[in-house]
């Protein structure tokens, strides 16, 4: 390797702004407090803490292959991958490369010192085409994305640059691509009815047993509930070539299926029927309408005509009769 000077990954704990005793009395102080934490998640609950602690690992399909202090590497987050169909890969992967100036060995925060990054094999990883040539920024960093193929092998990144005449800076990292696939199947029952929220776990298989549980994001996940696929379907990305043992597991009830993944395979579908359980569709209960209350309407009066008053014909009969006993009277 050419090295006339040297680019190193930042150094994270220089470049706080904190006092440096009040930064070592809070890092004593946060250490103190997980050191403390720690025994009681294990003691009191260890499936949970193993799976908590399963849950941060994280693996990533291109790494840095030789302990390079010059560069680091991190996927890449928000980006477009159809745009780089063009290559004719199946799947893409895209990571982003950060070279770091340092001069007289502490990093040089230096913006706007253009830095030139290469590689030597596009077949595996390539850089990005447009523009390779990169200012640095405020802490003296720049980057470039590089795209991985889903192919096995290793490419050489390059990084050069010139702080100021007569000197120049070069180094370089060797990055290491896995050949890669993507795994996917569908969890089904005796049925073979497509089961919902069952745990689908890829574990590592040496032909006899399973060696270890594959560190990714994914892993394990719980099938697909019918919301954006079918009842059951699973799929694990970024997968590397290898002898695989893919379970799933449901309620007490488990099953496996055994495959492998060769470079350049692309996707290999890996379906998982657990014998001796039957999926039973929940029944969501029809809601009853409720019954309209009645609306209470006052009847309008209807114009009835009334009677027109009849004489009272027995009134009249008395005071005729009081009449003729008057007139009797007389006489």
């Amino acid at each position: 390797m050419c090295r006339t000077g040297k680019y190193l990954v930042p150094n994270r704990i220089r470049l706080l702004t904190m006092p440096g005793k009040a930064f070592v009395a809070i890092l004593t102080l946060a250490c103190l407090l997980i050191v403390c934490a720690v025994p009681v998640i294990f003691a009191d609950s260890p499936n949970q803490a193993a799976v908590q602690q399963n849950n941060t690992l994280y693996w990533s399909p291109v790494t840095i292959q030789n302990s390079s202090e010059t560069f680091s590497i991190e996927d890449a987050n928000g980006i477009n991958y159809s745009i780089y169909d063009k290559l004719g890969a199946e799947s893409v992967h895209i990571s982003v490369i950060t070279a770091q100036l340092y001069l007289n060995g502490v990093p040089y925060h230096m913006a706007n010192i253009p830095i030139t990054f290469s590689s030597d094999n596009d077949s595996v990883a390539v850089l990005e085409a447009d523009n390779r040539t990169r200012p640095s920024d405020a802490n003296g960093q720049a980057k470039i994305l590089l795209i991985a193929q889903n192919r096995e092998g290793v490419v050489n990144i390059t990084a050069e640059s010139t702080i100021y005449y007569g000197h120049e800076l070069s180094d370089t990292c060797t990055v290491h691509v896995v050949g890669w696939g993507t795994v996917s199947g569908i969890v089904t029952d005796q049925n073979r009815n497509g089961i919902p929220d069952a745990t689908v776990t890829l574990w590592a298989w040496n032909g006899t047993a399973n060696t270890q549980m594959l560190a990714a994001s994914d892993n394990p996940q719980l099938s697909n509930d019918g919301t954006t696929a079918a009842p059951g379907m699973y799929t694990f990305v970024y997968v590397p070539s290898g002898s695989y043992n893919v379970t799933a597991e449901k309620e007490g009830h488990s099953y496996y299926s055994l495959f492998d993944l060769y470079d350049g395979e692309g996707t290999v579908t890996a379906n998982v029927a657990i014998p001796d359980y039957t999926y039973i569709t929940p029944v969501t209960p029809t809601p009853t309408p409720s019954p309209s209350p009645e609306v209470s309407s006052t009847p309008t009066p209807s114009s009835t005509a009334l009677p027109t008053p009849t004489p009272a014909i027995p009134a009249l009969l008395a005071a005729g009769a009081i009449g003729i006993a008057v007139l009797l009277k007389r006489k």
